[in-house]
């Protein structure tokens, strides 16, 4: 028996992913009589919101595999990739205490370690896999996200000489040598050349993105136009008791992952991340379903039921992440285009809406190198009409679920913490707790590209920083 790679990719392009969680756990279950190649089965369970499963892949894989160093740095890429950093770390953790010379095993050493919280270890494993191979833009852009170059001039140096050499290689490489160049000049004061690094990097990605605002605008007056109050109140609610659900909505880079790493302090909050557990419970909407959401439902067979299954999905994913008892902080990206099908299969879900000055937010997003998600970041114009669009969408969830939504503000949280916390606690129904201050010292995970910033306290300098950069406001329309 021979594993179907792609008949299980055509079942998840389609939609079905009951189907396909289905064909991957039948297929998991007749190993080891069955021939696959379990990586790609792990990589495929991982998009679907499938992390057990992508887990025995793995384990399946290593199983029958001939044991090496870049056997084990695949099997340890899966359980990092599937949020198990601490079982990662245990795969590779024989050949990080040999001082083991290799690239790959150090960069993913100081990948996962930044993403702890052990931004003392990551540094030297970035440093190492440098040292070895100073021409991995990656493992420099990594870097750059841990450490001020201001306190390190001699790497400043290092990062400079690396790129004038690597000029000739392929274009991604430089992009993200690019980001990693604004981000130390942005340091040490440099802001001109920080502005040409930056721009320079955007650019090359601005040539490949297929965003398009108009687009992207269509959709968001789609949803405000199907989704009204009226509508809304002919909708059911799931049968969900579930009242641990938690939603951060809000702009990247407008401080979702610092309130989630505040709120993941608090004794009854089992953890906050970006679990897109909304995207693999509504994977088999289709665009339109997805768009109309209030008339997918009203045309459903058994309304009460769909509701039910999106719930059912959602919590199955919430629950491999955070498997303890307590609220889930959900503050995945793009859950704000879901929050009117997620409020309805949560009924007793709340939400948080954290709101930062427009300028500042834009900066923050024009300067972060995204892996994904965000084709619109990559220029002033396309962030700055996705901003708008995201404004309208919140503002609209905002009048039809009111109580169920409180707005902060970033800077008051960065001012103001305890306060603005307490706030927060008042409307989970919570008391506020004074570790949620101390988030720095968290040992919870960080995924997004804030893992070295949430990793220290507050800092009021770091809050008005587009100013130092006129030129792309000019470019925003808003200096």
């Amino acid at each position: 028996m021979t594993f179907d790679y792609q008949f299980i990719l055509d079942v998840m392009r389609q939609g079905k992913r009951t189907e396909a969680v289905a064909l991957i756990a039948h297929f998991i279950d007749k190993a080891p009589a069955l021939k696959a190649d379990w990586l790609k089965v792990a990589s495929l369970a991982l998009r679907i919101g499938e992390i057990t499963l992508a887990k025995q892949a793995a384990d399946l894989f290593y199983g029958s595999c001939r044991k090496d160093i870049n056997a084990d740095i695949h099997y340890a890429g899966i359980y990092a990739e599937a949020g198990d950093l601490q079982n990662a770390l245990k795969i590779i953790d024989p050949y990080i205490k040999e001082n083991t010379a290799l690239p790959s095993l150090q960069h993913l050493a100081g990948t996962v370690y930044a993403q702890l919280g052990q931004l003392g270890k990551a540094r030297v494993s970035l440093i190492y896999a440098l040292e070895l191979a100073p021409y991995l833009g990656i493992t420099w852009f990594t870097l750059a996200s841990i450490v001020n170059f201001k306190e390190h001039p001699v790497l400043l140096q290092k990062l400079e000489q690396a790129y004038e050499q690597c000029a000739g290689q392929d274009l991604r490489n430089k992009q993200q040598f690019l980001y990693a160049l604004g981000k130390a000049y942005d340091d040490v004061g440099y802001y001109d050349k920080a502005w040409q690094s930056y721009s320079a990097g955007a650019s090359i990605i601005q040539s490949l993105s297929k965003y398009s605002p108009d687009t992207d605008t269509t959709e968001v007056e789609a949803i405000i136009n199907n989704f009204t109050s009226g509508a809304q109140q002919l909708l059911p609610y799931s049968r969900s008791n579930c009242e641990r659900g938690i939603a951060i909505l809000g702009l990247p880079r407008s401080g979702t992952t610092l309130l989630g790493q505040m709120l993941s302090e608090h004794s009854k909050i089992a953890g906050a991340a970006e679990f897109n557990g909304i995207g693999a419970a509504c994977f088999h909407l289709q665009s339109d379903n997805f768009l109309n959401f209030p008339a997918y439902i009203k045309q459903h067979g058994h309304a009460v039921g769909a509701l039910d299954h999106i719930a059912s999905v959602y919590q199955h994913v919430a629950e491999q992440y955070f498997p303890n008892d307590g609220f889930r902080v959900d503050k995945t990206l793009n859950l704000n285009r879901y929050f009117g099908i997620w409020a309805q299969a949560f009924p007793k879900g709340k939400a948080i809406y954290i709101r930062r000055n427009d300028e500042n937010t834009a900066w923050s997003c024009f300067k972060t190198n995204f892996r994904s998600q965000a084709a619109w970041s990559w220029s002033a114009n396309s962030i700055k009409s996705y901003i708008s669009n995201e404004r309208r969408l919140l503002e609209h969830w905002k009048t039809i679920y009111n109580a169920r939504i409180l707005e902060i503000n970033y800077e008051d949280l960065v001012a103001e913490p305890e306060l603005t916390l307490t706030k927060v606690c008042n409307h989970l129904g919570l008391e506020f707790e004074g570790s949620m201050l101390h988030f720095y010292k968290s040992k919870s995970p960080v995924y997004t590209s804030s893992v070295g910033q949430v990793h220290q306290p507050l800092e009021q300098s770091k809050i008005e920083l587009s100013e130092r950069y006129p030129q792309f406001l000019f470019e925003l329309g808003l200096s």
